[in-house]
């Protein structure tokens, strides 16, 4: 399999690496998830097809998630109990709500606290609400000739040494 690019640069809180397909993509989620811990809330934005939902799936595998990851977006909301050892993946997609206060009527914001790692997908519309230790990651397609080729942008403004120890890693593992 071809290697996801290392780091592409890391410059005021911004991380930036290189996919160029759907399996490099699962794959930097599935190590993604070796960071992650409970109650640890990733909001991914990005255009329809960025790869929202591919990188979903490999941070299930990463926890130890059960169940086939698909996009929630009629639902709102998937939970993806445990495995023995994993967590529970909550995935959830706001693309069809219209503000962050209809998040909250409906108690989606309770499952941040429930032991699991809570994904948002289109987390941009309740971005107002999201604790400060939240992870952001933008998914960008590279070229439109390549629909696999994306450039994922992160930062984690409220644990700048948690995307540290992310940088150090990368340096260190192969994660694809």
């Amino acid at each position: 399999m071809n290697r996801m690019a290392k780091t592409l640069h890391f410059d005021a809180g911004l991380l930036v690496l290189t996919s160029i397909s759907t399996e490099q993509t699962m794959a930097f989620g599935r190590w993604l998830a070796s960071h992650l811990i409970a109650d640890d809330i990733v909001c991914l934005d990005g255009d329809l097809g960025a790869g929202k939902t591919v990188l979903t799936r490999g941070l299930a595998e990463g926890l130890g998630s059960q169940g086939p990851v698909s996009s929630p977006t009629f639902t709102l909301m998937i939970e993806h109990p445990a495995k023995p050892g994993g967590l529970a993946l909550f995935h959830f997609d706001a693309y069809r709500l219209s503000d962050s206060g209809s998040f909250c009527e409906i108690g989606l914001d309770e499952y941040f606290t429930q032991k699991g790692v809570s994904v948002i997908e289109w987390g941009e519309v309740i971005a107002d609400i999201l604790p400060p230790q939240t992870l952001y990651i933008l998914l960008l397609q590279q070229d439109l000739n390549q629909s696999d080729s994306r450039r994922i942008e992160i930062t984690w403004p409220g644990c700048p040494d948690r995307l540290a120890t992310l940088i150090r890693r990368l340096k260190e593992d192969d994660p694809c």
